[in-house]
């Protein structure tokens, strides 16, 4: 079998593969993007998550009574554009989100979970809520009595 020759073989050979260039770098754009978008997911997926364990363990505490206490590690790191602000726990008495564990995300959202199976007031040793805005933690849950009221102490260990 005998090839056939071609003159131009050649000198097309710098435009095909200009071709391919030109095409592999208009595709990069749209795959960096679909693989932030994806990072973004997967990190909203854990820091829910997180916060069901959380709302979990208050609950378990809440539940058990004095002298009862749990402990949840915590990881919020991102590698995506999306990223914690800050993690707000309980609230003073009365206080709107006194059962609730709210995340604060760096776009201006939140995500929101509470307390209701029972419902346990959650706050810090100061009284308010708990802020806390690095993204790596272990989380103290203790249940505390004082003159007869009752809540979940959260501590940043």
């Amino acid at each position: 079998m005998r090839l056939g020759r071609n003159d131009s073989a050649l000198e097309s050979i710098p435009l095909r593969l200009m071709i391919v260039a030109v095409v592999a770098t208009m595709s990069v754009i749209p795959a960096a993007r679909a693989l932030g978008t994806l990072e973004d997911k997967q990190f909203m997926s854990r820091a829910a998550e997180q916060l069901e364990r959380i709302i979990e363990r208050a609950e378990g505490v809440a539940m058990m009574g004095p002298w009862n206490v749990a402990t949840v590690e915590l990881d919020f790191t991102s590698s995506g554009g999306l990223r914690l602000d800050r993690l707000v726990i309980g609230d003073a008495a009365s206080g709107t989100n006194m059962s609730a564990v709210v995340l604060w995300l760096s776009s201006g959202g939140c995500i929101i979970r509470t307390c209701t199976e029972p419902p346990a007031w959650l706050r810090a040793q100061n009284g308010g809520a708990l802020t806390v805005t690095g993204p790596s933690l272990v989380l103290r849950l203790s249940f505390q009595l004082e003159s007869g009221i009752e809540y979940v102490l959260a501590e940043a260990l």
